[in-house]
């Protein structure tokens, strides 16, 4: 009968335990006794510090003469590219970690000569030589900048197995921060002023000069003051800087469009097309109906304010404008179109910066008209008037761009004065007491779940190693149950009684095992000669040479009743006994008789006795 590979259940699982109890304790408390002495002897405490900020935005001195470039442009005013300012968290993260401020951390904290005066025998070996460089990308690696999610609080932290330093670090990188953000701010806003001295020198020029000849032509002209259309001047200058300020917005909206543009620059031949016919319909009528009706209005507010037209017009006006809107958004409301999209709302933003445009341009022709209507108004009056009206037009052009850089240089100036930083401080670091790392608990549990998993792998792994009869258990399960069982050698009378019953009188008694005594078949025919005196005992293995061995074989031959002694079926002894013996006992011994032999047994002797002794 062929060994069956055995399917374990989990009574057997409990056996396999039971025998191997002590296996699995010992890996279990090695594991963990190796865990403990790596926890206390071979880990560094890991410190972390934190400190808490509030980003406050904006400071009081960030404005930029970027955002008057459009008005001085127009003003023929030339103004050196300064780059536009920032305000974004994440800028200002990212200059907390800038080289400026780590590299005055790395040299306050002396970090690379006490490297360099402490390094280990292993780093003196290899040549390693610690430079500032290398500590400014470690600490930009280990330092923690988080925005706290929902607030405006940025959380500060560094890891270290010094406290000290990581609460040095921490206070250092913020305070370094707060010098480096204050000296660029503070910078950027003196580039500004200088700009803006700049050009507010040459309009205070222009200023003066045009007062001079104003005043130069009226009394050498003797223009009287009745002969002034003062409000004509004024809507021309109010006009006038409307429409610079218009330009400004346009632009922005420009930068706005090719943004989205540059985005969908991937986009397919067919959604390029649909987008240039989405920005290019024809929308002429009614652009030029709102043209047409806001000249109007401009021209009744200007010679006729009380007008009742002029709450009518507005109104038609409104209506237009909606009209306007809502053929540009018919796009928006297709749903085929957005069949051939990629990017809905994408799309969606860009017909509607179409749409702004579209009215910025009607405004603007309202406006440049307007002005060529006062032109006109002008040039009616007299050679003299006409020339002193053109002048008083230019003085309220450049009184007001003098007027505003003024007003913008005296509140840059007070924004220096006033300059507070973009953080406040909401919680300071402190040195920290109790390390964050190793986790004692949690590595001592990592210990003891692998201790019990590497006890379990030692248990399962021991006993496939194995290959001898563990129980009873399992020899009934891989071959038969055993005709006796003895809880020791000691219980041989069992196999007495049992050989009485059979009445074989040719017994071979076979011991699988060398911890089965080795005079334990001569123990059973001691016993059983009591009770039949013809048997006889033969041990094979006694005589010396081949001859003895032959006599003795054939002397047992001639015997009725014998008890003949095998320690293997493989022996020549066997094989010249095997034809004459009619019972073949069988003695396996628990936990030291193979599984191989049994299975050699069963291949080769049909029907024999098993003893199974525990």
């Amino acid at each position: 009968m062929e060994n069956q590979e055995m399917e374990l259940t989990f009574s057997d699982i409990i056996r396999i335990f039971k025998r191997r109890k002590w296996t699995f304790a010992l890996i279990f408390v090695a594991t963990v006794a190796i865990t403990l002495i790596y926890l206390f002897y071979f880990t560094t405490p890991t410190y972390k510090a934190e400190q808490l900020v509030e980003f406050e935005g904006q400071t009081s001195s960030t404005s930029s003469l970027s955002q008057y470039a459009g008005l001085a442009s127009m003003a023929g005013i030339s103004i050196p590219s300064g780059g536009g300012s920032t305000n974004s968290l994440t800028t200002e993260i990212e200059r907390m970690k800038s080289d400026r401020v780590l590299g005055q951390v790395v040299d306050q904290l002396n970090m690379v000569e006490k490297a360099n005066q402490n390094k280990s025998w292993l780093s003196e070996i290899r040549g390693i030589e610690y430079t500032k460089r290398g500590f400014i990308k470690s600490i930009r690696e280990k330092i923690s900048i988080q925005n706290v999610e929902g607030t405006n609080f940025v959380k500060i932290s560094y890891e270290s197995s010094n406290p000290t330093q990581a609460a040095s670090i921490v206070s250092l990188t913020y305070q370094y921060y707060l010098d480096y953000e204050k000296e660029y701010t503070l910078g950027r806003s003196n580039k500004t002023i200088n700009q803006i001295e700049s050009i507010f020198t040459d309009l205070e020029q222009q200023f003066n000069k045009i007062n001079k000849q104003v005043f130069d032509y009226k009394i050498e002209n003797k223009i009287s003051d009745d002969a002034i259309q003062t409000d004509l001047i004024n809507y021309y200058e109010e006009t006038y800087l409307k429409l610079l300020k218009m330009d400004q917005e346009k632009q922005q909206l420009e930068i706005t469009l090719q943004s989205i543009e540059k985005n969908l620059a991937e986009t397919s031949e067919e959604m390029k097309e649909l987008m240039l016919t989405a920005s290019q319909s024809n929308l002429s009528n009614l652009k030029n109906k709102l043209i047409n009706y806001q000249i109007e209005l401009e021209t009744l507010k200007l010679n006729q304010p009380n007008s009742p037209r002029i709450r009518e017009l507005e109104s038609v006006i409104t209506v237009t404008e909606n009209e306007l809107k809502q053929q540009q958004n018919k796009l928006l409301e297709n749903n085929m179109t957005y069949l051939s999209v990629t990017d809905r709302e994408k799309f969606s933003q860009y017909i509607q910066t179409q749409t702004q445009l579209e009215l910025f341009d009607v405004t603007k022709q309202v406006y440049q008209q307007m002005l060529s209507v006062i032109d006109t108004e002008i040039n009616k009056k007299s050679p003299v008037v006409y020339q002193y009206l053109q002048m008083m037009k230019d003085q309220k052009i450049i009184e007001s761009k003098y007027n505003m850089f003024y007003n913008t240089l005296e509140q840059e100036r007070m924004s220096q004065k006033l300059y507070t930083p973009k953080f406040s401080m909401v919680q300071a670091v402190y040195q920290p007491e109790n390390p964050i790392a190793p986790n004692k608990k949690l590595i001592l549990a990592i210990g003891g779940v692998l201790g019990i998993f590497l006890g379990i792998l030692g248990v399962f792994v021991k006993e496939s190693s194995d290959n001898t009869i563990k129980d009873k258990k399992e020899f009934e399960t891989l071959f038969k149950n055993p005709e006796i069982t003895l809880n020791s050698e000691k219980e041989i009378e069992k196999i007495i009684n049992k050989l009485y019953q059979t009445k074989n009188t040719k017994i071979a008694v076979i011991q699988t095992s060398q911890k089965i005594p080795t005079n334990f078949a001569e123990q059973i025919y001691n016993q059983i000669k009591k009770i039949t005196p013809e048997y006889t005992y033969t041990d094979p293995t006694k005589p010396q040479n081949y001859e003895e061995k032959i006599k003795q074989f054939e002397e047992t031959k001639q015997k009725t009743h014998t008890i003949t002694k095998f320690t293997n079926i493989d022996s020549p002894e066997y094989i010249l006994y095997n034809p004459t013996i009619n019972n073949n006992i069988i003695l396996i011994k628990q936990k030291s008789t193979t599984i191989e032999t049994i299975e050699q047994i069963q291949k080769s002797i049909p029907n024999p006795t098993y003893i199974f002794i525990k």
